[in-house]
């Protein structure tokens, strides 16, 4: 019998260092084509959307499908010889697993030394982009930038201790953005909230928060100039990467510029220190079932739940 797992039981037994592991070794296991991505489809039903996605690893012999409407998140976990192992709840592990891979991708990507953050969006995976940059080692101070003033000063004076580090509250995303060695974008805008012009040389972007074909929160022109672009699985790029999708079908960019994260994270990387570089996270299939087999097999070492 699959066990149950809440939001509390998540947050006791995923810790951002082990879920930045597991997707190092998760993507490094598709570079091996030991794991595997089913794209994200969503299904309309009137006014209502299922969202649903799911991930392989040969590795653990398990696969997983996510499912989620408007606020409610469920991994199912299962393995290839006892079927279904757990039903987890999974907004906390969206935070987690999605702060987890900007922190894989930018180890690769930012620049060496890189340690000035700017995070762009105060909501619901804002915070776990900063907490992945620091438990990755890239990040001595951040700046952050969110419409609603009051909202944005709460936000830092909780983040700052968090990280040990200061969180600045900036007044506008230009200032926040224009001194920093990796900028996180984590919004749900349907317009550019980060401008290539805004971006000091060598800088490096995570485009996290707009993925789906009408949510465009990077500049073109940041797409266009960069040496180096990223996305965590291709064939999910070119139904939910708007920057990417709108650029292809005007003949400016070609598909073979993109290049997948599993590349990144297993080969070398030679950047321009001068040039930017950006990774377009969208969020896999993948990442939810390497962070959720690291929740369950916590949750039965710990004894308290018990699959029969």
């Amino acid at each position: 019998m699959p066990i149950y797992l809440n939001e509390k039981d998540v947050a006791e037994f995923l810790d951002m260092p082990t879920a930045i592991q597991a997707l190092r070794d998760a993507f490094a296991a598709r570079a091996r084509n030991e794991g595997n991505v089913i794209p994200r489809t969503r299904w309309e039903f009137g006014e209502r959307r299922l969202n649903v996605m799911g991930g392989g690893l040969a590795t653990q012999r398990r696969f997983a499908v996510k499912s989620y409407g408007s606020s409610a998140f469920h991994v199912l976990l299962y393995s290839e010889q006892d079927g279904l192992l757990a039903v987890i709840e999974a907004n906390v592990l969206g935070q987690i697993r999605t702060g987890a891979a900007s922190a894989v991708a930018s180890e690769k990507m930012a620049k060496p030394g890189a340690g000035k953050v700017a995070l762009i969006g105060t909501g619901r995976q804002a915070r776990t982009q900063a907490l992945a940059l620091s438990s990755a080692g890239l990040l001595k101070e951040i700046a952050v930038y969110g419409r609603k003033r009051d909202k944005l000063e709460a936000f830092c004076a909780k983040l700052g201790p968090e990280l040990n580090a200061q969180a600045h509250p900036a007044s506008s995303a230009e200032e926040a953005v224009a001194d920093a060695d990796i900028v996180t974008a984590a919004t749900n805008s349907a317009t550019p909230v980060v401008m290539a012009s805004w971006l000091k040389a060598g800088a490096h972007v995570n485009g996290i928060g707009a993925n789906a074909a009408n949510r465009r929160e990077l500049d073109p022109e940041l797409v266009l100039k960069a040496s180096l672009v990223v996305t965590d699985d291709i064939p999910q790029a070119k139904t939910e990467a708007a920057e990417f999708i709108d650029l292809a079908n005007a003949g400016k960019l070609d598909w073979t510029r993109v290049r997948p994260l599993h590349e990144i994270v297993t080969g070398s990387v030679n950047r321009d220190l001068g040039a930017l570089t950006l990774f377009k996270s969208l969020g896999v299939g993948l990442e939810d079932v390497a962070v959720a087999s690291v929740i369950y097999d916590r949750a039965v070492a710990s004894g308290r739940f018990k699959p029969l």
